[in-house]
């Protein structure tokens, strides 16, 4: 009889997330990596970070991991300013981060603007939503190994690593009919998009164990805190 360990380990990952239990995300996050190992391809993120998406828990919730790396690989600079077509809780597995809230306002004299970000076969196209908007800083906060954070869709955000390499895993949730959109300081010359390419497979299996190290290494930090 076939057993589909990847949904049986998603399952067990979102218990962990469901009780906000490190230990468990950590052991079964291990697991879900030696049973799917060669189902799983990092693409790039226009953010700058990989991600790999492991798969559905339902219709409406999906796990993924971030890794931020060495390397700048921002699409753009202006650009990381931004909310979600999801409602998200992610858990810091390894690293470090600070995590800016911000809110847009019009305002008359204002020179930003908004995009709505389009998604279709693998990338990322702007259009325009409004101008002369101004950003009000929130809080910031920072997010160590073992930490866990919710960020709302419609929360405007930026997330800064502070620790390279830093791995998060996020649980995703998507509520009808909501687009991403991201603030821009200035009005793009050319409408931005951005094709998220999977990676070789020679860097993929670099990444793919440096994540299980990283893994690791935050699993043995929250046991001995």
């Amino acid at each position: 009889m076939y057993f589909d360990f990847m949904k049986f380990d998603l399952k067990n990952i979102n218990l962990g997330f469901k009780s906000s239990d490190a230990h468990q995300i950590y052991s079964e996050l291990r697991i879900y990596f030696d049973n799917c190992r060669d189902e799983i391809y990092f693409q790039k993120h226009p953010l700058g970070f990989k991600y790999f998406k492991l798969g559905n828990i339902s219709a409406t919730e999906e796990l993924r991991l971030h890794l931020w790396t060495k390397t700048n690989e921002n699409h753009d600079d202006d650009l990381q300013i931004h909310d979600h077509s999801f409602n998200f809780k992610s858990f810091v597995v390894f690293g470090l981060l600070e995590n800016h809230l911000y809110k847009p306002i019009y305002e008359k004299d204002a020179v930003g603007f908004i995009y709505d970000v389009q998604f279709r076969n693998e990338k990322s196209r702007l259009s325009i939503d409004s101008s002369k908007q101004k950003l009000v800083d929130i809080k910031s906060e920072k997010l160590t190994t073992g930490n866990f954070y919710d960020i709302n869709s419609d929360e405007f955000h930026k997330t800064e690593n502070l620790l390279k390499p830093s791995l998060t895993l996020i649980k995703i949730t998507k509520p009808q009919n909501k687009v991403a959109r991201v603030f821009s300081p200035k009005r793009l010359s050319k409408l931005s998009k951005f094709e998220r390419e999977f990676l070789s497979e020679q860097e993929n299996k670099i990444l793919i164990d440096e994540v299980m190290n990283l893994i690791q290494l935050g699993e043995s930090i929250v046991a001995n805190n």
